[in-house]
């Protein structure tokens, strides 16, 4: 990976952040992931970085046991100076090389509704099935959990090796992101997030909050079964542990997960501030792909599993 000061005046100049994002953040994010280090698509013109296309490397489980190795596309971004210039292009047809160089197997996007079609329609990529968002229901039950916040002391620790002692396994349909506690950690120490830890009997809860306006909501990032439990769990005694924790009974979850029945009104995609779309794209296109031709079912994927918060 290149130096990351042209990216982050790059990113900045382009997204707006607020505040903006620095040095320690992009080094967290494309150098440090156990998975290996970002692949990046980059375009310069007169001494500075006017593209950006970075790949994550993540890893699917497939339910048969087979593994992909994918890059998780972020940060996708033209400089306004070099718009119209075949620069977009450019740069997403610099990140292919640099995945397939550094052995990924092709691209899973997490775009908006604005670059996703043209991914699909000009850049030959494939459309896969919408996620749902909801508003999930509280509900009592008999789950207790330990709230713990993210801290230096978590992370530096070995309580997250104790929860997770071993990764996750293959779900029974489709393609699940494959979690272990380096992962986990490394993930959580994200600079300038705010996390929770919510200790389950068999299950972690990783949340946060948002503010939509003036309501504050507890997000739901992530479940992880921590052993087999008996059929999915219902997703009431979760929401109101994280509900009574971030005294909200607003709580959002997005994306999917086998082990967990959610149950709670859908948001329409009219009504959410920005949809998301998921789209793959295949490094070989010649039969040869592991990625097959009917491309991925993606059975648990959810807001930690991508940089949404």
């Amino acid at each position: 990976v290149e130096d990351l000061r042209a990216t982050v005046t790059l990113l900045n100049d382009v997204f707006g952040f607020d505040p903006p994002i620095d040095l320690n953040h992009l080094e967290w994010y494309y150098q440090a992931n156990p998975e290996g280090e970002a692949a990046v698509g980059r375009v310069d013109a007169d001494d500075r970085q006017v593209g950006n296309y970075a790949l994550i490397p993540i890893r699917l489980l497939a339910a048969d046991g087979r593994t992909l190795r994918l890059g998780l596309g972020v940060d996708l971004c033209v400089h306004p100076d070099a718009r119209g210039t075949g620069t977009y292009r450019r740069t997403v047809e610099a990140s292919y090389r640099a995945g397939a160089a550094a052995g990924l197997d092709g691209i899973l996007g997490v775009a908006n509704t604005e670059s996703a079609p043209r991914m699909v329609k000009t850049m030959g990529w494939q459309e896969l099935a919408q996620l749902p968002a909801r508003l999930l229901l509280p509900r009592p039950g008999s789950h207790r959990f330990t709230h713990l916040g993210v801290d230096d002391g978590l992370l530096s620790g070995g309580r997250l090796d104790e929860l997770l002692p071993a990764p996750t396994g293959s779900p029974s349909t489709g393609h699940a992101t494959v979690w272990n506690a380096e992962l986990l950690r490394w993930r959580l120490a994200r600079p300038g997030a705010d996390y929770v830890l919510h200790v389950g009997r068999d299950v972690l809860l990783v949340s946060t909050t948002a503010r939509v306006g003036p309501v504050r909501v507890a997000v739901l990032l992530k479940v992880l079964l921590c052993r087999s439990a008996m059929g999915p769990l219902p997703s009431g005694p979760l929401a109101a542990a994280l509900a009574a924790h971030h005294r909200t009974p607003f709580v959002l979850h997005w994306g999917a997960n086998p082990g967990v029945h959610f149950t709670g009104p859908r948001i329409p995609r009219r009504l959410q501030p920005s949809p998301l779309e998921l789209i793959l794209h295949r490094f070989t296109d010649d039969g040869g792909s592991p990625i097959g031709d009917a491309g991925i079912l993606l059975t648990s994927f959810e807001f930690l599993d991508f940089d949404a918060y």
